[in-house]
């Protein structure tokens, strides 16, 4: 019969626990879907996704439906000035195609001043804004450009995403080969040069572009990979010391065969380039260096004898785990239902992820589309079709004198409130992910105590056909208030230090001072350490309070001095 110190507290002998912090809970949910509802409502995420001009029209839809990339009349200083889509200060078309070919505006000009091609021609190669024709007009191709009209160059280009973007995809395996037919220079030269754009983020394009070629594949892989993962725990619940043993040893066999590889290739020095294509020659472009397989080898070394150490001087300890090892498969068989409750948060998580960042695109395009007139770096507010050209969409949203004189007083509050606390809300959005997510993964914690612990300490063995349901009802019914207090010291934890590096990153901006930056990574390593102490007793204490019902101050303080 379990002792008094281990008996599984029923839900007749609960009461409710911390019901302050449940209260806050509530409340602080309350006043986030209040605004979320009013971003939701006011918001336009859409528009962040589907590529527009620079009178705000969307490429591809109505009069546009022909037209359905964008492209930019010089790209480079979307990627000077902030980012593509953020306060670029360069004129955005929609068009039924993009550019398969490089040009300049002042090449163009000296073939066609030179006679070698017709005018004709060498103006159809040019980007010009609407309804304007290049070809019937008496100016010089420099002074089209210098007037906004026409783009200074094109690239080639592919469409990402609806926009017209540099084609790195086709050229990334063809550095050496492939050039341009009138300036002679590559498109990787242009791509690397112009743009800044480095091999790491082109493995990451590649990868995701097979990533999505092979998506059914994946999830046939993870499936099966999720039937023998169930099939490994059934091995090792009927050969529970064999299992384990085969998988040290197994474990123990990789790793030597890992250090001996990398030590053999730098021994015989074959970490040469292999001619793979893809994604394996470029992996291969980065691990032939030397420098890689002996840091490899290094590590895998270390661990193989670091792990053999362990195994021979605790072979004792490593029998005690193989007995805890058969009595958790015993337990995770009896209550089978607790595998699908692991996948089950990873979900929610994953479905509150996609929230939040709805809610914070919602947010970032509430109010009206705004206009400006950008020359020397100044934005001026300004109305569509009444400026000229200069007058652009700039993918930025609030309002102003111009924007609002059509809107309804309630409306007009509502954008007013928004765009004001912007920057705030956009802090609020980030605690609320913060909190929730370590409320989701606290409420998975206490969930599976509660399931283990009426099945080792209740008297009966197991008091419910359906253990998790019963613990998942225990838990909502009393002790939700415990879960919020322990995710809200986690999520607040964690908020302070991303302002601490937010705060960090900013002064190093302004004026890296050495100093400053040393005393906030200690103050941020301090809490990072103080984090991971703090969830380390969070653990304890939901064991406790699934167990006995307890509130989560009082074993909190509890477990302290006894953790320290």
């Amino acid at each position: 019969m379990p002792s008094k110190s281990t008996h599984f507290v029923s839900y007749k002998q609960r009461h409710c626990t911390d019901i302050f912090c449940l209260i806050l809970f509530i409340i602080f949910i309350f006043i986030y879907g209040f605004i979320s509802l009013l971003t939701i409502s006011q918001g336009n995420p859409i528009s962040l996704i589907q590529p527009s001009d620079s009178l705000g029209n969307i490429c591809g839809q109505d009069e546009f439906k022909s037209k359905p990339y964008q492209i930019y009349f010089d790209i480079s200083k979307c990627l000077t000035d902030g980012g593509l889509g953020f306060l670029c200060p360069t004129t955005k078309l929609c068009v039924s195609s993009c550019p398969k070919h490089y040009s300049h505006y002042q090449s163009l000009q000296t073939i066609e001043n030179a006679g070698y091609l017709p005018k004709n021609y060498t103006r159809r190669q040019l980007i010009c804004m609407y309804g304007f024709n290049p070809i019937t007009d008496s100016r010089t191709i420099i002074e089209l450009v210098n007037n906004g009209l026409c783009a200074p160059y094109t690239i080639e280009s592919e469409p990402f995403l609806g926009r017209c973007l540099p084609a790195m995809f086709i050229n990334l395996f063809d550095y050496e080969n492939h050039q341009t037919s009138q300036a002679n220079v590559s498109i990787t030269d242009i791509n690397t040069h112009m743009f800044g754009i480095d091999s790491i983020s082109d493995v990451g394009r590649v990868i995701l572009a097979d990533l999505d070629q092979i998506k059914e594949s994946l999830a046939l892989f993870i499936l099966v990979a999720c039937v023998l993962t169930l099939l490994y725990m059934f091995a090792v619940k009927q050969l529970t010391r064999l299992i384990v043993t085969l998988t040290i040893i197994l474990f123990l066999v990789i790793l030597f065969i890992c250090s001996s590889f990398c030590w053999y290739t730098i021994y015989t020095g074959q970490d040469l380039v292999y001619e793979y294509s893809t994604v394996a020659r470029i992996v291969n472009d980065f691990i032939k260096l030397r420098t890689i397989y002996m840091i490899f080898g290094c590590i895998t070394t270390f661990i193989f004898l670091l792990s053999l150490f362990v195994i021979c001087t605790l072979f004792d300890r490593v029998r005690l785990s193989i007995i805890l090892i058969d009595q958790g498969t015993n337990a995770v068989f009896s209550v089978l239902s607790t595998i699908i409750w692991s996948p089950l948060i990873i979900i929610i998580y994953f479905l509150l992820i996609l929230l939040i960042i709805y809610i914070e695109m919602c947010l970032s395009t509430v109010g009206k589309p705004i206009f400006r007139l950008i020359d020397n770096n100044q934005t001026i507010p300004c109305l569509p079709n009444i400026n000229s050209t200069e007058c652009l969409f700039q993918q930025e949203y609030g309002y102003d004198s111009l924007i609002l004189n059509d809107t309804d007083p309630i409306t007009r509050s509502i954008i007013e409130f928004l765009v004001d606390n912007k920057q705030y809300l956009k802090w609020f959005n980030l605690f609320a992910f913060l909190w929730f997510s370590a409320f989701l993964f606290a409420f998975e914690e206490i969930v599976l105590a509660g399931v283990f612990s009426n099945y080792y300490w209740s008297k009966e063995r197991l008091t419910t056909s359906y253990p998790l349901i019963y613990s998942i009802c225990i838990i909502i019914r009393y002790h939700l208030g415990s879960i919020a207090f322990g995710s809200l010291l986690i999520s607040t934890l964690r908020f302070i230090r991303i302002i601490l590096d937010y705060i960090s990153q900013k002064c190093s901006n302004i004026q890296r001072n050495i100093v400053i930056e040393f005393i906030a990574k200690c103050f941020s390593c301090f809490l990072w350490l103080f984090e991971k102490f703090l969830k380390f007793l969070n653990k304890n204490s939901y064991v406790l309070i699934a167990s006995h019902g307890y509130s989560f101050c009082n074993k909190f303080n509890n477990n302290i001095p006894l953790n320290i």
